[in-house]
């Protein structure tokens, strides 16, 4: 059944609209379900729920926004107005929204999945906190779900419902003058089978870094595995975003149809994949959502529109707008992202090169400039491959590049494993990514 947003406890009354109104009014209801166990503490359960109001108007060509947990509808409305005069300047209109249009709305949460949580948690909590004494492992096992009910000024309706299994395991070792990190992440219905595998990883690149080994400064090839290769993607995400081409900002605005990047490289918003966190039929705006490539070897397909940069540039809105969190406006952000996996193996690239190292974590590493691309990160987890064979780890290195660089003319090959990177805060989507190796990139030492 659908809610038409007339909560019954809403003394102020139902969400309405008179003649010639726009605007549109969501409630949404944030719910998780955690386990997280940490060296030193006991197993941590929680159960989550965040309800917000959300509604926003458009008067005189500018957005109002006004959100609340508690506030009647007709309240929030009238604040949206208010804040109209001073909101931004908008080319926004309303989807058309069939009547009573809904995908199924009933959660998917089984209070006997708890127990089968705790246990998968404390089995790989297990597994690492044998590794050794010094390494202070994390797990988390989490379930999340956010229901949607939107209702617009046109009269339409839509509720759906997203829900996604995550799992993580990691830990660091701190001595006096090194510090390793080590997290790994899967999404998706299969997570908590992948638990195992999960932990052997871990527990495998631990080993890999207890060898500390010399680097002398210079150039050379680097593998990026997956969680630094979304730090590579920002800048590729900031010049294809709605804000930047309308604040002139893009040098790509242009070039739609033109090779950006590498051939290799295909990178695509996808909301059809099962169990991942943006997959749905809908976007947070009511726009219904298609699978849409960014860039296809390396040829600037489209660019990540909401529905108001879109109607700015005279185009018909993809289905990209998300909020980043339950109470912040819908934004030009991409579903999943999937960047196609290519043929590579790391072992094929160690025959290739007789010394190569492998990034799995850097910190600190953001672009100092969105649009140029640079990104400059201390290396917390870098192994380096002498002849084919991981040797150890290197210590105390400065990683960097140009990221839109990178994935041009330094990108050599892309691998075929692709694992998933949760959102962040500093990613603006979850993404399916795999490793790629990138020549001549840039490490210092610091002494």
């Amino acid at each position: 059944m659908i809610d038409k947003l007339t909560a019954k406890e809403d003394h102020g009354g139902p969400l309405s609209w008179n003649a010639g109104e726009v605007g549109d009014g969501a409630k949404i209801k944030r719910s998780t379900w955690t386990v997280e166990i940490k060296r030193g503490q006991n197993p941590f359960v929680q159960h989550g729920t965040e309800q917000v109001r959300a509604v926003r108007v458009i008067d005189h060509g500018r957005l109002g926004y006004a959100t609340s947990r508690t506030q009647p509808w007709a309240q929030l409305k009238e604040e949206a107005y208010a804040a109209t005069p001073f909101g931004p300047e908008t080319y926004m209109d309303e989807p058309v929204l069939e009547e009573n249009e809904s995908e199924p709305v009933s959660s998917q949460w089984d209070p006997s999945l708890m127990p089968s949580m705790m246990a998968a948690a404390k089995t790989l909590y297990h597994k690492l906190e044998d590794v050794d004494p010094r390494f202070r492992p994390t797990v988390s096992i989490s379930y999340e779900e956010i229901e949607t009910h939107l209702s617009n000024s046109l009269g339409g309706h839509v509720a759906f419902i997203r829900g996604y299994w995550a799992i993580s395991a990691g830990g660091r070792l701190v001595t006096d003058t090194d510090f390793h990190a080590i997290s790994e992440t899967r999404l998706g219905p299969s997570a908590l089978s992948q638990a195992s595998e999960l932990g052997d990883m871990v527990v495998e690149r631990f080993k890999m870094g207890q060898p500390i080994r010399s680097v002398t400064p210079g150039r050379y090839p680097v593998v990026f595995l997956p969680p630094v290769v979304m730090n590579l993607l920002t800048p590729v995400l900031t010049r294809l975003s709605g804000p930047s081409l309308l604040a002139g900002s893009s040098p790509w605005d242009d070039q739609a149809g033109k090779p950006v990047l590498s051939p290799l490289f295909t990178l695509i918003s996808d909301p059809t994949i099962p169990g991942a966190p943006r997959t749905g039929r809908w976007d947070d705006e009511g726009t219904v959502t298609q699978r849409t490539p960014l860039v296809e070897k390396g040829i600037l397909q489209h660019f990540i529109l909401d529905r108001d940069s879109a109607r700015r540039r005279g185009q018909e809105p993809q289905g990209m707008g998300f909020r980043r969190t339950p109470g912040t406006l819908p934004a030009a952000l991409p579903a999943n992202l999937v960047l196609s996996p290519g043929t590579g193996e790391l072992a094929e690239w160690g025959a290739r090169f007789p010394f190569l190292l492998i990034l799995g974590g850097w910190i600190g590493a953001r672009p100092t400039n969105p649009i140029r691309g640079d990104i400059a990160g201390n290396a917390s987890e870098l192994y380096v491959m002498e002849n084919g064979v991981i040797t150890g780890r290197a210590k105390n290195v400065v990683v960097s590049l140009n990221a839109l660089d990178a994935l041009s003319h330094q990108l050599l090959d892309i691998g075929q494993d692709s694992h998933w990177v949760p959102q962040g805060m500093m990613t603006v989507a979850p993404g399916l990514l795999p490793p790629v190796l990138i020549d001549a990139v840039d490490i210092q030492v610091r002494r």
